[in-house]
């Protein structure tokens, strides 16, 4: 039997078959929970070495090294990051992505743990990472064999100050992290942890070639470019985010030093001047005493200390995605520039799924 042959049997069987009901209370529970996963699990194995190399091995190539093997992945065509990735989605349903929009089913493949950078999005397969570009084609990351460890979600981090991302793999006990400069796709840096079962390795934040990465031991920084590591706070600190020397973090304070630190939740994001933070609300608190905060022109709250009836995110060009509903479930989305606050409307999402999702965010 040939592969035309093989196909048109395949087809007309799966067609005799009655597709089982959807449950559609599962699809909106995996809607609400999905953005809580950076929340849940700390810690991780002792760091061994690290080495700082350019591999030419690890290259960006062609499509169809993921679990989906040599069916690959669909082309998308063309996406317009110019003005921010603008990723946001009903889960389990339509997902907004480069201008364009696309049936859920089409890219299941992201979620929170991938990252939105301005030259695409970076997800991962079975423990590879994978990244979707601006012509709609998906390429993997790395090359050659790696392990999906049950609860190994590392996270992929983008740097606000370079077009460079920062992710992980594992394999056999030994997880590899790397930095990779998307212009010119070259792994510019990496570095090795032996992690065990490298279930609770995480990439907290990168800013400027400083990379933070936590383990079970706590929290540690990697400079990429003097290959020098640091300690930088225990395991009951968690770093939130990190831009232009700012780190926002939850816990007890963390005792490095050469960082302006700043208390604020796990889910609170920093504008990329690291000068405001957003959390829950369309007013931007400032990191500096005394600096003016910064009000978005939609989803204001009802009276002070109250909560935006809103989701919000930090989009890869540095200004702000709001999801603002007038009536839930209705929400209108809209990108508003830092630090004006003016804000353009994107269009309408009325979620099926659960709550609006930001692809890479898990607010």
């Amino acid at each position: 039997m040939n592969t035309t042959e093989l196909r048109a049997s395949l087809e007309a069987r799966l067609a005799a078959v009655d597709p089982p009901p959807g449950d559609v209370e599962r699809a909106k529970r995996a809607g609400r929970t999905i953005r809580h996963r950076r929340r849940v699990g700390t810690g991780l194995g002792v760091v061994a070495t690290s080495t700082v190399v350019v591999v030419a091995a690890l290259q960006l190539t062609g499509p169809g090294t993921g679990s989906r093997g040599d069916q690959g992945y669909a082309s998308l065509g063309p996406l317009d990051f110019s003005q921010g990735a603008r990723a946001y989605a009903d889960p389990g349903g339509k997902i907004h992505l480069g201008g364009r929009s696309f049936p859920g089913k089409d890219l299941e493949y992201l979620d929170t743990d991938a990252a939105a950078t301005s030259h695409g999005v970076v997800f991962f397969e079975d423990g590879r990472p994978m990244l979707l570009g601006g012509d709609g084609e998906v390429s993997p990351l790395v090359e050659g064999p790696v392990d999906s460890p049950k609860g190994f979600h590392p996270t992929a981090k983008s740097d606000s100050k370079a077009p460079r991302v920062a992710w992980a793999t594992a394999l056999d006990g030994v997880a590899s992290i790397a930095v990779q400069d998307l212009t010119s796709r070259e792994v510019v840096a990496t570095a090795e942890l032996d992690c065990g079962s490298c279930d609770e390795l995480v990439i907290d934040a990168v800013d400027d070639g400083v990379v933070f990465v936590r383990t079970a031991q706590g929290t540690r920084t990697w400079d990429t470019a003097t290959d020098e590591w640091s300690d930088f706070a225990g395991p009951a600190t968690r770093v939130a985010d990190v831009r232009n020397g700012v780190v926002l973090y939850d816990g007890p304070a963390p005792s490095a030093d050469g960082w302006t630190l700043v208390k604020g939740a796990i889910d609170s994001q920093l504008t990329f001047d690291g000068r405001h933070v957003l959390y829950w609300s369309s007013r931007l608190e400032p990191t500096t005493p005394g600096e003016a905060p910064i009000d978005l022109a939609v989803g204001q709250p009802q009276s002070p200390g109250d909560y935006a009836d809103g989701f919000f995110t930090v989009d890869t060009d540095g200004s702000i995605l709001v999801a603002h509903a007038k009536r839930y479930p209705r929400f209108t989305v809209y990108d508003c520039e830092v630090p004006s606050g003016e804000c353009t409307e994107l269009g309408p999402l009325t979620p099926t799924g659960g709550d609006p999702m930001f692809i890479g965010n898990d607010m």
